[in-house]
């Protein structure tokens, strides 16, 4: 599973190919394509080059290696991952809005983002 990072540099979730879970293992969100799905289908925002990024394209968290975005800061060293839950079954996406232009600067929190 890949670290995700806010704009502190601190562990707020895990990535594993499309699902995004919370720390304690529970299952957060769904990446499909380049959108960001929450459980009832909504669309909370983009993933691309490696940057998770809100509806008026401000960056919110990270994955090592992002590129394209804001200066990224130091990342903190990540705790060892939890056992991941079964990801629920997906709900019917919604359709996602047209993508912001990417800002050079950060959004919302992660809590914001990934509670919809």
């Amino acid at each position: 599973m890949k670290s995700i990072f806010n704009n502190n540099g601190q562990v707020v979730a895990w990535q594993d190919t499309e699902n995004i879970y919370d720390l304690d293992g529970s299952h957060a969100a769904l990446i499909d394509s380049d959108n960001v799905y929450g459980h009832g289908g909504q669309h909370l925002g983009v993933f691309n080059d490696g940057l998770f990024r809100d509806h008026q394209g401000g960056a919110v968290a990270f994955i090592g290696g992002a590129k394209g975005g804001p200066i990224l800061p130091i990342q903190a060293i990540p705790p060892i991952p939890p056992i991941p839950a079964i990801p629920p079954i997906p709900a019917i996406l919604s359709i996602p809005p047209i993508p912001a232009i990417p800002s050079l600067g950060w959004g919302i929190s992660w809590e914001q983002f990934i509670n919809g």
